[in-house]
């Protein structure tokens, strides 16, 4: 009952520095919102969907305890193997990753208890298929937990994108820059995904945050945006016109931060508790 107490920190190995070097503050806002609301038990089997490099997994093996078992599973490999170094220091024997497809599981049927995904579901090339195999991999009675960014993300860049494309005559990247705004649905449309899956669904929350920049050069220029955001942007407006446009995004939205003292972009999100029936 009291190994803990030979655990003894090292703070001269890097590989705890690791360790707890773990999380950004974008993923850290979604993750509160999963993990405040998860019901917490005894012998869970846990399948952490979408697991990138740890979070939330370690956590989740933290929290469930030694009774419970979480399966970190993901198909960005870069990303489990930065996980795969934290082991050692996490010290968590309760948990296992996995390199695999969510789209076609490696699990037999109704293997897990719980699943989770923090904000995995618009980055999956197929959700339907994944949802499906969700469905297949949980037990009768089983939940799953997802949190997820919908329309609305980013509200106010997108207003200026558009406004910019509009004015340049520019159709077609309109109609793309619809598509990149829409694909990571609404509320409806996800709880339709989760329905056609055979969920019900149990509770819905919503909240949003703004995230704070100086400007628009400062918002361009984030970690967030080149990594998470960028590319499908740069898709929209096409690599013959992308310097333009966006010097024009850049000095409308520096504008607009000159004028307010700031620049704010809306961030909604999402939390679906759902349910696998007794009778599926």
């Amino acid at each position: 009952m009291t190994g803990y107490l030979s655990y003894k920190n090292d703070l001269n190995d890097p590989a705890l520095a690791s360790a707890f070097d773990e999380l950004s503050l974008w993923s850290s806002r979604f993750g509160a919102l999963l993990i405040d609301n998860i019901e917490l038990r005894r012998d869970s089997m846990i399948l952490d969907l979408g697991c990138g490099n740890g979070f939330p997994s370690f956590e989740l093996a933290n929290l469930f305890g030694a009774s419970c078992h979480v399966t970190g599973m993901d198909i960005w490999r870069e990303g489990l193997n930065r996980a795969r170094s934290k082991q050692s220091s996490h010290k968590r024997s309760n948990l296992s990753l996995l390199e695999a497809d969510g789209a076609s599981m490696p699990f037999p049927d109704s293997t897990f208890d719980v699943i989770v995904s923090n904000v995995g579901l618009n980055n999956f090339a197929d959700p339907q298929s994944v949802l499906a195999q969700c469905h297949r991999v949980l037990r009768r009675g089983g939940k799953l937990y997802l949190t997820t960014n919908t329309k609305g993300h980013f509200a106010q860049f997108y207003e200026v994108f558009r406004r910019v494309l509009t004015e340049t005559g520019r159709p077609d990247q309109i109609d793309r820059l619809n598509a990149n705004e829409i694909h990571r649905g609404t509320e409806e449309t996800i709880i339709r995904l989760l329905s056609g899956a055979g969920f019900d669904i149990n509770r819905i929350i919503e909240k949003s945050f703004d995230m704070r920049f100086v400007d628009g050069s400062a918002m361009l220029n984030h970690s967030l945006t080149k990594i998470g955001f960028l590319d499908g942007w740069r898709d929209v407006a096409g690599p013959d016109d992308e310097t333009v446009i966006f010097e024009k995004v850049e000095k409308l939205l520096n504008d607009e931060a000159a004028k307010s003292g700031e620049l704010r972009m809306t961030v909604p999100m999402l939390f679906i508790e759902a349910r696998k029936p007794n009778g599926a």
